[in-house]
């Protein structure tokens, strides 16, 4: 049915909104190459599960990192 295909992968993000770029949806999806780039240097770490990234929008619950 063109034109009204739905999409089958359609997760909710850990924080449940549509967040493609967060670390949880990259891991979901496969992404590895992406969450490399988004965890290089990493200065946010997530509430919800741990995980680290360069920016607070690749994250659901993003802290900054004390040094």
């Amino acid at each position: 049915m063109k034109g009204g295909m739905v999409m089958e992968n359609q997760a909710k993000c850990g924080c449940g909104a549509d967040h493609h770029g967060h670390l949880c949806m990259l891991r979901s999806n496969g992404l590895y190459d992406e969450i490399s780039k988004a965890t290089s240097d990493p200065k946010f770490y997530c509430f919800t599960c741990g995980g680290e990234a360069n920016c607070a929008e690749n994250l659901c619950a993003p802290a900054p990192i004390e040094a």
